[in-house]
């Protein structure tokens, strides 16, 4: 009887995963309880992959791998949801020097995807009109980015990237903006006051 029991335990619990609403990543906000916010049409899986920028003896190399059905949750109003995400590395090498490597974090399991030091999820329509080379008619990505040598107080940033493809090579546009400037205590100064990753824009290769 307890073996009866527990296997109509087991499928009722598959039951009520199998019925989470499936959502879209960038039609819906993250607000259902259960649900999962999935990449429809794939607009992650284009970004996927090892990609590197090259001037001369200074180079920025980043991977983007998808991670599908992701938990994911909120304190301040319990909700818990699953997600499909990009996490991503880079390493910059500035004259030959290297002066930051964050792509061995790709190898560990991290139990949270914004732990990653690139992540996010966030969908944009396509900006041809004023992105010079993007492809027509294909979405842009805006991920988190975090650099663990260094904390900018109050500093916020964010990488947007599109692709821009040509002459039958893959290629990335990133633009590395910052979203707020932080601010600076006149008595105890901040000992940074950037990245290390320079911002500005970058055309990567797909490697």
């Amino acid at each position: 009887m307890k073996t009866i029991f527990l296997i109509s335990l087991l499928f009722v619990s598959i039951g009520c995963k199998a019925q989470s609403p499936i959502k879209s990543l960038y039609e819906d906000d993250t607000n259902i309880q259960g649900a999962y916010y999935k990449d429809l049409n794939n607009d992650l899986s284009n970004f996927v992959g090892t990609w590197k920028y090259t001037n001369g003896t200074t180079s920025l190399t980043i991977t983007l791998q998808k991670k599908e059905m992701q938990n994911h949750s909120y304190s301040y109003n319990n909700i818990t949801y699953y997600e499909d995400i990009l996490i991503g590395g880079y390493r910059y090498i500035e004259n030959g020097v290297e002066k930051i490597n964050t792509l061995p974090q790709l190898e560990l399991n991290l139990t949270k995807s914004y732990q990653y030091h690139i992540a996010g999820n966030i969908i944009l329509p396509p900006a041809t009109d004023n992105c010079y080379g993007c492809l027509p008619n294909m979405r842009m990505i805006h991920l988190a980015f975090s650099d663990p040598t260094r904390e900018v107080s109050g500093m916020e940033s964010k990488m947007v990237f599109a692709r821009a493809d040509s002459d039958g090579v893959q290629k990335l546009l990133l633009k590395f903006v910052v979203t707020s400037g932080g601010y600076n205590n006149i008595n105890n100064p901040r000992p940074h006051n950037s990245y290390t990753v320079p911002f500005g824009e970058y055309l990567l290769v797909k490697q």
